[in-house]
């Protein structure tokens, strides 16, 4: 390459490329300038040499200052290293001990002597006197840095702490232990916060900060763990492990009985009782803004002042787990399938061989068990999962969601032979559906696995149950119900025919019109169909009408509800979220009728959205009709009574 060649690139002329490389170029401006030395760099100009070592670049090295004691020695160095590789410089590294003023300032000078043409120092106090034409980059984990740092990379570990807290709270834990090295005092102011802005007693938080790894070993989980804690903040994944050693010597159940989240997040807290949330530090931006802003610093030959802060993020896991202690209701088992559903949007349902042109294709988590999981866990409920899915993408997927709702998988396994479950929708611009289901993992869930996760009915006051799955696991799980006293719940999707001795001892049985035509086929009245299945051994059936309402029938009742003032763009959720929402209500010890009324706007709401589990309510956007729910339960009450005073 020549002058002549980088005068093309640039495109100046050739006595402008040879004024910027002899530092005659008072007269050009800053942009030309800049772009003919990138093309000049890029190009790798031999003459380009001799100006690096005329402004003092020879080498084209870079320095480091780093703390010894920095606990991310490591994963600094060999990130610095590579973002400057990436430009082509080199990174030559100054390890300091005990690290003060005088030992700052003699690591930056010994530097300068090797020929570096700019440092990033990791410190909270400037350097007094820098080289002449040395450029310096600040970064470090606190925000009450030296203000002579005139470029400053820095994010807060008393972010993390209080973002650590905030995870805990958010899921009901009043009580929580916190076990941190002494030298992390910043950490536990930020938890603290937390704490006290929930205004909780100051016993609430039990804290430790141990010497070392052997002091927190030996006293620090006893003594945080003994206190009676549904959560521990744990400050690096050795104290986690610390923690789950203790859980299993005393019979505690992580994450059932203690949840658990730590302050720095390794990949090996994936594999750490099944994935152990985390909070994640911004490093790599912060590494990497730093070292492009110091080179930005030297080819521009300025000076700048700019402070910019990084944030630390939550990585979740299951190891957070709702505190039943912050939740409403009763216990709700939910034995169904969970399936990936594919959802194809289209004009109309195709039918009888037709072709269709989809308008779109979603891909989100359902199946009628999850999807009434969730349900109730949006509501703040206590649902507890049991059921099967793959060792697939879509497995972890769903388990996933599930767990960030709220939902206990206590029992819930991974098949090692079949995929997990899919859904296949059909969905017209109208709203209305029709599903395809391939059961996959779903197939293999029975009563032997009902049998190996039996501790999950104890106390239960509602089960849930679809016939999604097959017969005989409806009958085991029917067995399990009768024997804890609880109560019945049984969506009739995805079936040709039902067995009698399904129906019987039933509590609530809740068709469509379609699938009350195919349990009950024939010409009869609603009202009659429903006679013949309370004949059955059903309690209530609660018959829903999509657009029409819902109908309920029983030995007291026989009632038409409508439906709630909401346009329906999706359908799909409408019975899940039904259900789910009437379950919910019922386990806090409402009466039916209320429940059937606080039911039908959960779907209301749930069929305004795209989707299913992402459209059903949380407790928040159901409050904002609650006033309505009361007026109209007055209403049918007040219904009913008059038809009592007729009779």
């Amino acid at each position: 390459m020549n002058i002549q060649e980088i005068a093309k690139l640039a495109k100046v002329s050739v006595s402008t490329v040879s004024k910027i490389m002899n530092g005659k170029d008072d007269d050009i401006s800053e942009p030309t300038r800049k772009r003919v030395l990138k093309i000049v760099e890029e190009q790798n100009y031999i003459p380009y040499a001799k100006y690096r070592m005329r402004e003092g670049m020879g080498n084209r090295l870079v320095g480091l200052v780093i703390s010894g004691e920095n606990r991310y020695y490591g994963a600094l160095v060999a990130m610095v290293e590579k973002a400057l590789q990436e430009r082509g410089y080199r990174l030559v590294v100054d390890t300091v001990w005990g690290m003060d003023q005088e030992g700052l300032e003699e690591a930056v000078e010994q530097l300068w002597k090797r020929g570096v043409i700019g440092v990033l120092v990791n410190a909270a106090f400037a350097v007094s006197h820098l080289p002449e034409n040395c450029k310096a980059v600040y970064f470090t984990e606190t925000e009450e840095f030296d203000q002579r740092q005139q470029n400053t990379f820095y994010f807060q570990k008393y972010e993390a702490g209080r973002l650590a807290a905030e995870a805990v709270l958010e899921k009901g834990h009043t009580k929580a232990g916190c076990i941190l090295l002494e030298t992390e005092q910043d950490i536990l102011k930020g938890v603290e916060a937390a704490f006290r802005e929930r205004q909780l007693p100051e016993g609430n938080l039990v804290y430790y900060l141990g010497k070392d790894r052997e002091d927190i070993r030996e006293k620090g989980t006893a003594f945080c763990m003994a206190n009676d804690v549904s959560a521990m903040i744990c400050g690096n994944p050795e104290i986690v492990g610390m923690a789950l050693e203790y859980a299993g010597k005393t019979g505690i159940r992580v994450p059932q009985e203690l949840s658990l989240i730590c302050l720095e997040e390794q990949d090996v807290l994936e594999y750490m009782a099944g994935g152990i949330a985390s909070v994640k530090y911004p490093l790599q931006q912060m590494m990497t803004s730093a070292v492009h802003h110091l080179l930005q610093m030297i080819m521009e030959k300025k000076e700048c002042e700019i402070a910019r802060k990084f944030h630390p993020g939550l990585q979740k896991r299951g190891s957070i787990r709702r505190n039943e202690e912050g939740q409403r209701g009763g216990k709700i088992v939910v034995v169904g399938s969970m399936n990936v559903d594919i959802v194809i949007e289209g004009v109309r349902i195709p039918v009888n061989g037709e072709t269709h042109i989809a308008d779109n294709i979603l891909i989100m988590p359902g199946g009628k068990g999850g999807n009434q999981a969730v349900g109730v866990g949006k509501l703040g409920g206590r649902a507890y999962m049991v059921g099967r899915i793959g060792k697939d993408a879509d497995g972890k997927m769903l388990f996933k969601g599930l767990t960030d709702c709220g939902v206990y998988m206590d029992g819930v396994e991974f098949d090692d032979q079949l995929s997990s479950g899919q859904a296949f929708v059909h969905l017209d611009r109208e709203g209305e559906n029709t599903i395809v289901v391939y059961r996959g993992a779903n197939g293999s869930l029975d009563g032997a696995q009902l049998e190996r996760h039996g501790e999950v009915f104890q106390n239960a006051k509602y089960c849930l149950l679809s016939s999604e799955i097959s017969m005989e696991t409806i009958r085991a799980a029917k067995k399990h119900c009768r024997i804890n006293q609880t109560e019945m719940i049984l969506k009739p999707s995805a079936l040709e025919e039902i067995e009698e001795d399904i129906l019987e001892g039933i509590d609530y049985l809740v068709p469509n019109e379609k699938e009350m035509e195919q349990i009950c086929p024939g010409s009869l009245p609603l009202e009659e169909k429903a006679d013949r299945l309370l004949a059955s051994g059903v309690k209530n059936v609660i018959v829903t009408l999509g657009k029409q309402g819902s109908y309920l029938k029983n030995k007291e009742h026989s009632i038409y509800f409508p439906s709630a003032p909401f346009t329906a763009i999706d359908s799909t959720g409408g019975a899940d979220s039904f259900i789910s929402a009437m379950a919910f209500s019922l386990s806090e010890g409402n009466g039916l009728i209320y429940s059937m009324i606080y039911a039908t706007y959960a779907a209301g709401i749930t069929v305004t959205r795209y989707g299913v589990q992402e459209a059903m309510p949380d407790k928040k956007t159901i409050g904002i009709y609650m006033e309505e729910i009361e007026r109209k339960y007055k209403e049918i009450k007040e219904t009913i009574g008059r038809r009592e005073q007729e009779k």
